[in-house]
C-alpha cells in the first residue's frame, strides 16, 4: 500500500502521524488495537492516545481502515485491502489467528437470494482457547 497516495486519494492531508500510524498497521498480519499502535509509534513521535484514536477514526470513516470489535468490546484495526479477513480470538491470551477462508460467503450468497438484500458486508467471529493456553488449564 502506497501510504500517501492513499490519503491524497481520500482528500486527507499527510501527516507524520497518519504515516506512522498507517505503517504500523502495515507491519502487523492482524488487526490491532489503538492502544498497540501507540506502544508501537510512540516512541517515535510525541502524540497521546486520543490522538491515535481520532486519526484511527479519520481512516475508517475514509475507508482506508477496516474496524473490528471483538466480544469484549474492543476494536481492532486493520488496512482496508478490499478482501476481508475473519479471526478467532483466545479468551486466555487474547491473540488472534487468521481464518484462511470465510466461513459466510454461502450464507452470504442464499441470504442475497432469500431476501433480495444486496449485502455489502458482514462481521463474523469467533473465540475460544488456544492450543497454548489449554496446555496451562
Amino acid at each position: 500500500m502506497d501510504i500517501i497516495k492513499a490519503l491524497k486519494d481520500k482528500n486527507l492531508r499527510v501527516t507524520k502521524q497518519r504515516k506512522l500510524i498507517l505503517q504500523a498497521l502495515l507491519a502487523d498480519s492482524k488487526p490491532i488495537s489503538a492502544e498497540d499502535v501507540y506502544k508501537d509509534i510512540k516512541d517515535d513521535i510525541n502524540l497521546d492516545l486520543s490522538t491515535v484514536y481520532r486519526n484511527l477514526s479519520t481512516l475508517e470513516e475514509n475507508k482506508i481502515l477496516l474496524k473490528s470489535t471483538d466480544l469484549d468490546g474492543k476494536s481492532y484495526y486493520q488496512i482496508n485491502s478490499n478482501d476481508h479477513k475473519h479471526f478467532i480470538s483466545c479468551n486466555i491470551c487474547h491473540r488472534r489467528f487468521l481464518i484462511k477462508n470465510c466461513p459466510v460467503t454461502s450464507l452470504e450468497q442464499r441470504l442475497e437470494e432469500e431476501t433480495g438484500f444486496i449485502i455489502s458486508g458482514h462481521n463474523f467471529e469467533f473465540s475460544g482457547i488456544c492450543p497454548d493456553c489449554q496446555k496451562t488449564l
